[in-house]
């Protein structure tokens, strides 16, 4: 391959990183109850205590690996600042327009359509939105390129490093989300059908280092008595409310559904049934033009797209990031069959696709990337922007008085969100902390310091509403009343701020 596709390939590198961070100068971040937890946890690897154990899943009794803690090392080593972490997975996730650049050529062996297939990865409204969602699946979109990479590597080029990468990408991924062993299977699948030419070194190398890959979590589970029996067996005996409700027409409409959306993503997000279909046709189409005789990106790129079907039955039927890395294929589908219209003589058609693909995406990505991670988030106003207002009226009020705090948040009572960001914000710009006047905290990772009995000035933060049943306001409230008198409301979005006086009594 010749080096004269390098200077295009960078051009693509920093447009993808330049679209990514476009609006983290703003703070236009989302920073919510994960965010904060994973900025604490990581700041504990920091100082010296290391962890094996990764956040929960949905399914209780499963955890994801602690892998993404240990890759936010780096930015939360210039201190506590959340954009800084945001600024830094941006940069994996723009980084990852070289791995699709060297599948596609390593799968068609034309630059060209591996640098249509990196742009349009670059411009991409999902994969914008991922990278710079602080959550540990955010990883999943260069881990799980990693892990198709590799493979066609293995089973097609027969590279002696291939196996390694295919083991790495498939542990590392599954350490992003637990949930992503799912693409064991057509790893599994292409094994099987490749088995005559798979050495048992090869072999070998791909299980010993997918174990190292994963190793944490295994320690993770000797630890821990292992916790993780108790969510597999849930699964597997679909206790899963949810899941025990569906019938297998609805499965079938989840699993086109939640395609749908990926595949719009990368398309025409503005349209969902646009760009599923669209998507979909080429899989079919793909798959009907493939020569049998051969080896071929057409059922490889299909396996890989289709890869969620096989954990819709178990559950997580709601949660989109389940199929974090789909995206990438959708990229590298495009990137070909684009490239392949234009060389056919089909200009005016690849021309028009090509155009309405950009166009849509980045008037998404305008549109949308402005108000943080819309795609993933429940309560859709936790913007660090706002936040950062919120506390600023807090201390403005204050004029360099003590105050108290409290606050009504998803989950419930748990106020890490606004320790966190007080201890970071707060205590850089106003060099103090208010006090804590809701419920106990007693168990949590970090706590503000209980109300002391001199304090008068009282604020009740309120987060927005999606994901807190609407009775714990009015309890909330009255609760309020039982301490303190109502001054006056303030709203930063749909961040509510009171500020209130203590009452004496």
């Amino acid at each position: 391959m010749s080096k004269k596709f390098l200077p295009g390939l960078v051009f693509i590198f920093l447009l993808a990183y330049l679209l990514r961070i476009l609006f983290l100068p703003q703070y236009a971040l989302t920073f919510g109850y994960d965010q904060a937890r994973d900025a604490l946890v990581t700041r504990q690897i920091i100082e010296g205590d290391l962890k094996v154990l990764g956040p929960p899943a949905s399914t209780p009794g499963l955890y994801h690996g602690a892998l993404y803690n240990y890759v936010l090392v780096p930015a939360y080593l210039f201190g506590k600042n959340p954009i800084n972490a945001a600024y830094w997975v941006s940069l994996l996730n723009a980084v990852t327009v070289f791995v699709i650049f060297c599948l596609t050529y390593s799968m068609t062996k034309k630059a060209g359509a591996g640098l249509l297939a990196a742009f349009l990865f670059a411009v991409s409204f999902e994969a914008t939105q991922y990278a710079n969602w602080l959550s540990n699946p955010t990883i999943g979109v260069w881990t799980v390129a990693l892990v198709y990479f590799g493979l066609w590597s293995w089973i097609k080029e027969k590279k002696s490093w291939a196996p390694i990468l295919t083991g790495l990408g498939l542990g590392f991924s599954i350490q992003a989300e637990v949930f992503l062993l799912y693409h064991a299977v057509p790893v599994l699948v292409w094994l099987f059908a490749t088995r005559k030419k798979i050495t048992k070194t090869e072999t070998f190398k791909f299980l010993t280092f997918t174990f190292l890959a994963v190793s944490t979590m295994i320690v993770a589970e000797l630890k821990f008595g292992f916790k993780s029996i108790g969510g597999i067996l849930q699964l597997l005996s679909s206790q899963d409310s949810l899941v025990a409700s569906k019938g297998l027409g609805d499965f079938a409409v989840l699993f086109l559904n939640q395609l749908g959306k990926v595949f719009a993503y990368s398309t025409y997000p503005g349209n969902i049934g646009y760009g599923g279909v669209f998507v979909l046709a080429l899989v079919v189409i793909s798959l009907i033009s493939w020569d049998k005789k051969e080896i071929s990106w057409k059922p490889f790129l299909a396996t890989w797209l289709l890869s969620h079907l096989t954990v819709v039955t178990v559950g997580g039927t709601s949660t989109p990031f389940l199929l974090v890395g789909i995206g990438t294929a959708v990229s590298i589908l495009l990137g070909i069959n684009i490239y392949n219209w234009w060389s056919s003589g089909k200009r005016i058609l690849a021309g028009i696709v090509l155009g309405i693909i950009v166009l849509s995406n980045l008037s998404m990505i305008l549109k949308e990337n402005s108000h943080g991670q819309t795609v993933f988030s429940i309560q859709k106003d936790m913007l660090l922007s706002k936040q950062m207002q919120a506390i600023d009226y807090t201390y403005i009020q204050a004029n360099g008085d003590k105050f108290s705090i409290n606050t009504l948040t998803s989950p419930l009572w748990i106020n890490i969100v606004w320790t966190y960001l007080y201890n970071w914000y707060g205590l850089s710009k106003y060099g103090y902390v208010p006090e804590f006047h809701g419920q106990d905290q007693v168990g949590q990772l970090a706590a503000l310091a209980k109300t002391s009995s001199d304090t008068k000035l009282y604020f009740l933060i309120i987060e927005p509403m999606a994901g807190i049943p609407a009775r714990y306001l009015p309890d909330t409230i009255a609760e309020e009343e039982g301490k303190s008198k109502f001054v006056e409301e303030v709203n930063f979005g749909e961040i509510v701020v009171q500020k209130r006086e203590r009452i004496v009594k």
